[in-house]
């Protein structure tokens, strides 16, 4: 019965949500617990704003505005959380398919858009906190934690507070905006805080240079606190023959020195060939000397 109205009330996660959208599925294969691949695979369904222009003609459907456009925390930079999954998302789902990377343990994700990496994780045992912006946490990181959860995760010890079982783990979320203090007491009734999470994960969060400092300044100060590690995945969008994009877009030299200026050591787990020619994406493993006694 429970999952019968579960199945129900993801058909109706996204309705009434104000604008067109459309759903990726994603199939993760669980890993067993001495490594080997086992046969349990989650399906998950991802669904985001649709941006694409419609085949119909009517030019006045593709005109809308967009509702979360004053929310405070929105901009240019967050509206992307809600539109699509991005190539460097999608290879860092694939190394949390590989590795099992935070089964068991708690796990943050930063910037986490959509969600498709955080649930990916969550499905393959691992508890999750999906955090973003407010209007991007509130709107599509909430409706992809219920249309792809089976119900409260209140029994799963290492669940963060209000969380829903997805697959062999647990989702919540949180807002968490890198302009602002992170939060001493971001839950209800909980003693939890960000500092808690064991493992950070984030895929293409500084793309824009604007970006990198406040996610360098967010992350590096949860490693000092006792977080172990972050897992960032970097897709270089910066262009030496473009002069306003060089401008605009970060290096991943840029992200590497500006974490190693706040003491974190940087090491490049894997590397693979963009979509685009003459790029490549980088998952990093980042951690703190730094880190907090007893972390």
């Amino acid at each position: 019965r429970d999952a019968a109205r579960a199945a129900v009330d993801a058909r109706d996660a996204w309705a009434g949500c104000g604008h067109r959208h459309r759903t990726k599925r994603v199939r993760v294969r669980e890993r067993a617990a001495d490594g080997s691949e086992s046969h349990k695979v989650h399906e998950l369904r991802i669904g985001m704003k649709d941006v694409e222009p419609n085949d119909d003609g009517d030019e006045d459907e593709d005109v809308e505005v967009d509702p979360f456009f004053f929310d405070d925390g929105y901009d240019v930079a967050a509206s992307t959380g809600f539109t699509r999954v991005w190539e460097g998302a999608e290879a860092l789902t694939a190394h949390l398919e590989r590795t099992g990377l935070g089964r068991g343990e708690r796990v943050l994700e930063l910037g986490a858009g959509v969600g498709e990496c955080g649930l990916a994780c969550a499905a393959l045992g691992a508890h999750v906190l999906l955090t973003d912006v407010r209007a991007v946490c509130e709107n599509v990181i909430r409706r992809n934690i219920e249309q792809n959860g089976t119900g409260p995760a209140t029994e799963l010890l290492g669940a963060w507070p209000n969380a829903t079982r997805i697959g062999s783990g647990s989702a919540s979320r949180a807002t968490l905006n890198w302009m602002d203090e992170i939060p001493s007491d971001p839950f209800q009734n909980s003693a939890l805080t960000f500092r808690d999470a064991d493992i950070l994960i984030a895929a293409e969060c500084v793309w824009l240079r604007e970006l990198l400092l406040p996610f360098v300044t967010t992350s590096s100060t949860l490693l000092r606190g006792g977080v172990r590690e972050l897992i960032l995945s970097v897709r270089d969008r910066s262009s030496t023959e473009d002069a306003s994009s060089g401008k605009a877009f970060a290096h991943t030299n840029e992200v590497v020195r500006e974490f190693e200026s706040t003491g974190c050591s940087v090491e490049a787990l894997h590397r693979q060939r963009s979509e685009d020619e003459g790029k490549e994406i980088v998952i990093f493993r980042i951690t703190s000397a730094a880190a907090a006694p007893g972390a």
